[in-house]
């Protein structure tokens, strides 16, 4: 008996990389016994040509559905529609600004064995190194994937970090309203559930992380206010390198001794940089004291929607 997998997309004027995305998708090869059921995009609020490439798409390839919201309410909004219609035996979630690699997916679902209730992939964004903000953007990432396999290993990790992330059906039906990081809310479910979650280095998915510090600040300050509102909820903390750095600073000392000794040494200032970013985020997270309400719909940054050096991830 096969396994149905149901994607979902949740979208907000993403016509930038949409129709490059669901391309993607509906070629992606899966190893017996899964089989891709239904892509489901949920656009939530779009002005732009985001549901009219849906539409065209969906006349070609039926598994493609299209879910229009004419307000936006945010993602976790959006993404419990998907929950609540989606049909497959797997929930695979994936960023609409991405491009997951060839045979990622299918990697992906390969790794939700009997006890496993959650998988996610590894995000690699695409950013040009040279730049400050593209070199901070990547080499954190490099710590937050190293962070999260570490966990995978030790059986600790609480968190569906990334772009791309898998569930089985059924142990997640409905996320909060206003919940800002409905990926880490998902795991921190998952893991008081008694579920076990993996992180899969080999499932792939590039994206465009900020480019500029304005727009870099923004994204670290709104995940880092998610992550406190998500304490103050459940009372767990995700396991991610912010709390690392705070709660095990030498667990993580180890993986950033690790990564800076392959750097160049012109490359150390920019680690410098990129830390004092991390802080000042931190900061102005911390002093924050709007609520996290503005956060359910937060400012589009367009620099991300962008994927650059998607030409040759084509193979």
């Amino acid at each position: 008996m096969g396994v149905s997998i149901s994607v979902g997309i949740c979208a907000y004027n993403e016509e930038s990389n949409i129709g490059n995305l669901l391309e993607n998708l509906t070629q992606q090869p899966f190893s017996f016994p899964y089989e891709l059921c239904e892509i489901i995009v949920v656009s939530s609020g779009s002005i732009d040509r985001t549901d009219e490439i849906v539409h065209k798409m969906a006349a070609i390839d039926p598994r493609i559905k299209l879910i229009s919201e004419k307000e936006r309410n945010g993602k976790s909004q959006a993404l419990n529609r998907f929950l609540r219609v989606a049909k497959g035996d797997v929930f695979l979630v994936i960023s609409a600004d991405t491009f997951p690699t060839t045979g990622s997916l299918s990697k992906l679902v390969d790794a939700m064995k009997p006890n496993v209730g959650g998988a996610c992939a590894r995000t690699t964004p695409l950013n040009d190194e040279k730049n400050v903000v593209g070199f901070a953007n990547r080499f954190l990432w490099k710590l937050h994937n190293r962070v999260l396999w570490e966990e995978t290993k030790d059986g600790t990790i609480n968190h569906l970090g990334g772009d791309m992330w898998a569930i089985k059906r059924g142990l997640v039906n409905m996320i909060p309203k206003d919940i800002i990081n409905d990926d880490a809310y998902i795991g921190i479910t998952l893991k008081k559930k008694g579920w076990k979650i993996v992180h899969v280095p080999e499932a792939k998915v590039f994206m465009m992380a900020p480019k500029t510090v304005p727009e870099y600040i923004h994204q670290r300050k709104r995940i880092l206010v998610g992550h406190r509102q998500l304490e103050k909820i459940t009372r767990v903390y995700p396991k991610t390198i912010g709390a690392m750095a705070w709660r095990k600073p030498l667990f993580l000392l180890k993986f950033l001794i690790h990564e800076t000794k392959e750097l160049k040494i012109r490359d150390y200032p920019k680690v410098l940089v990129g830390l004092s970013l991390e802080i000042l985020a931190r900061i102005l997270a911390s002093m924050d004291f709007g609520g996290t309400k503005k956060y359910r719909n937060w400012t589009q940054i367009r620099t991300t929607k962008t994927l650059d050096a998607i030409s040759n991830l084509k193979e």
